[in-house]
């Protein structure tokens, strides 16, 4: 599955956040978090932070998904968002 986060965060008012591209935040999360798979993560890291798409098979979709959820990091502002990504077909 390709995911694709290169776009920027929206507020609650439904306009974009000037500065918060969704890929970007998720890439430096990946980046500065200390479990998981090290050379995996900075992978992913590397390429969202360029604004590539990434294609996951579903271990790797649901490994994400899981980092995604279980971050105390990111807001429910953020976390929605990202996790929608991997809910499109």
């Amino acid at each position: 599955m390709k995911l694709d986060f290169n776009f920027n965060l929206l507020g609650l008012d439904q306009q974009p956040i000037e500065g918060a591209n969704a890929g970007k935040l998720l890439a430096n999360a990946l980046a500065q978090g200390s479990k998981g798979d090290a050379l995996k993560f900075w992978d992913w890291a590397v390429s969202l932070n360029k604004g590539e798409i990434l294609d996951l098979d579903s271990s790797d979709q649901e490994t994400i998904k899981n980092f995604i959820k279980d971050s105390e990091g990111f807001t429910i502002l953020a976390k929605a968002q990202l996790l929608k990504v991997l809910k499109k077909d």
